[in-house]
């Protein structure tokens, strides 16, 4: 069934709240068990997302692990793939496709997925615990950071809603070309396992401090492409400033007015020796923490922006 959205003209409104979905023949979410600052139950409220799309194998895996796992887990995906859609936000009519019990096809951005969630589809009085947007296929790491739409769905958890939401991010690559088909469902699982086992050690912190992250905070996991017996460890790390990629554009054969992209890979050798692209080249899982602040609080950078307005007038 497919249930229409009306979403406000000026943009303001539109990140403060979206209009509520008629609830014609729509499934709708029951709060949950307890609320966030009930800090010691052990399951949580999950809304899990991505960019690739609602019906790709690293989401459902990461479904179909955290509900084993006995956590509540709703389904709010973009309805086709998204990726390089950063933390955009959808301004117009959104189509909202309820698949089946808690899974939803959104034809949105991811960013936009996760605040339609949170703000129509959950009881406004009991949002999720948790927002994580994965498992992506390819790695988010360095540069591509910022223009991830996996990440992004995690900028919007904690930039957009009000109150912020603790998120993760979680990508990998595929096992190289010398593995099956069944050997990469194999991963995917492997780290749907990893990953429910961190949200448990999440729930434990709960039980100490209250919450599952500081306020205000994502992370972003990738997990390398490698058998269980080759990772090395877990690190966290910053976010690094040497592409991994080039990509750029070239004219269609078949029309001249259509350009397709091309993707070069690139070897990164010279990143900082803290950065999540050397550490993931290495055969580590990685963690960085994001905030979503994009400012640059460098001292030199202040003072060259001041004297280039000093004399200027508005």
């Amino acid at each position: 069934m497919k249930i229409f959205m009306r979403i406000g003209i000026t943009a303001h409104l539109l990140l403060l709240s979206f209009l509520p979905l008629s609830t014609t023949g729509r499934e709708k979410i029951p709060p949950a068990g307890i609320s966030n600052s009930a800090s010691c139950d052990n399951k949580l409220s999950i809304l899990l997302s991505n960019d690739d799309g609602f019906d790709k194998p690293g989401i459902i895996a990461l479904q179909k692990a955290l509900s084993q796992a006995k956590h509540r887990v709703v389904l709010a995906a973009p309805a086709k793939n998204a990726s390089g859609s950063s933390a955009s936000i959808t301004f117009a009519p959104v189509v909202v496709e309820h698949i089946k019990t808690n899974t939803y096809a959104i034809s949105a951005s991811p960013a936009s997925s996760v605040v339609l969630a949170v703000s129509a589809l959950y009881p406004s009085d009991s949002p999720p615990d948790l927002i994580i947007s994965g498992i992506n296929k390819g790695a988010n790491l360095g540069p591509a950071t910022g223009i991830s739409g996996t990440v992004g769905a995690t900028t919007a958890a904690i930039k957009v809603i009000d109150p912020p939401i603790a998120a993760i991010a979680i990508s990998t690559d595929p096992l190289g070309p010398n593995f099956s088909e069944e050997e990469n469902t194999q991963h995917l699982q492997r780290i749907s396992a990893f990953i429910t086992s961190f949200v448990a050690r999440l729930t434990q912190e709960r039980c100490k401090s209250g919450l599952l992250l500081p306020q205000g905070l994502a992370l972003n996991i990738n997990y390398p492409p490698l058998p269980a017996a080759e990772i090395k460890g877990i690190v966290v790390r910053e976010q690094g400033q040497t592409p991994y990629f080039k990509i750029s554009y070239r004219p269609s054969k078949n029309d001249a007015n259509i350009y397709l992209p091309v993707f070069k890979a690139l070897a990164v050798e010279n990143d900082s020796a803290q950065s999540d692209t050397l550490a993931y080249e290495q055969g580590y899982i990685t963690i960085v923490p994001l905030d979503g602040n994009y400012t640059n609080k460098d001292d030199p950078t202040k003072n060259l922006i001041e004297s280039l307005i000093v004399e200027l007038k508005p």
